[in-house]
């Protein structure tokens, strides 16, 4: 059996909600979205751009793109399915999963690392994240992103016997 490598990965999240370029989208809702504070029920697709700082121009990492419901009828907390794709550095081309719930109002909250492709071959692991700005405006949120992956060197190929 192959040895599990351990990645670190530290990333920032740009939500663009609002304004002329927008990167998330309402696809739909429930007749208790507008009724309920949680928002439950709405259903957005999503494709943010991955940073390696806060700022939009540090740097490119990757994308972050799925689907992401509001589900639970109490609080704001999201089913989010996701995948982060590489798209520049060191694992450019390269994918990890993402699927898990998140409590917007929890100052740390944690996902999982279900899967993953390229460099991450066999991928678990988790994924803490924290709101690092909220946009008074409601334009773009910009959430920090420190991954632990658990995965296969892919430089290994298994052999069948």
């Amino acid at each position: 059996m192959e040895k599990l490598k351990i990645t670190r990965l530290h990333f920032y999240l740009h939500d663009v909600i609002g304004g002329d370029r927008p990167t998330v989208w309402g696809v739909a809702a429930c007749n208790l979205t507008d009724v309920l504070p949680s928002a439950f029920g709405k259903l957005v697709v999503l494709d943010n751009l991955i940073t390696s700082g806060p700022d939009l121009d540090s740097g490119e990492v990757g994308r972050l793109q799925g689907t992401v419901g509001l589900a639970d009828l109490r609080e704001k907390a999201l089913v989010m399915l996701l995948n982060l794709v590489f798209t520049k550095g060191e694992f450019e081309g390269s994918t990890l999963s993402i699927l898990g719930r998140n409590p917007l109002g929890a100052e740390s909250r944690e996902v999982s690392i279900v899967a993953g492709t390229g460099a991450f071959r066999m991928a678990t692991g988790y994924i803490i994240t924290s709101t690092y700005y909220n946009d008074p405006a409601r334009v773009r949120n910009v959430y920090e992103y420190s991954a632990v992956v658990y995965h296969m060197d892919p430089n290994v190929e298994s052999s069948r016997r």
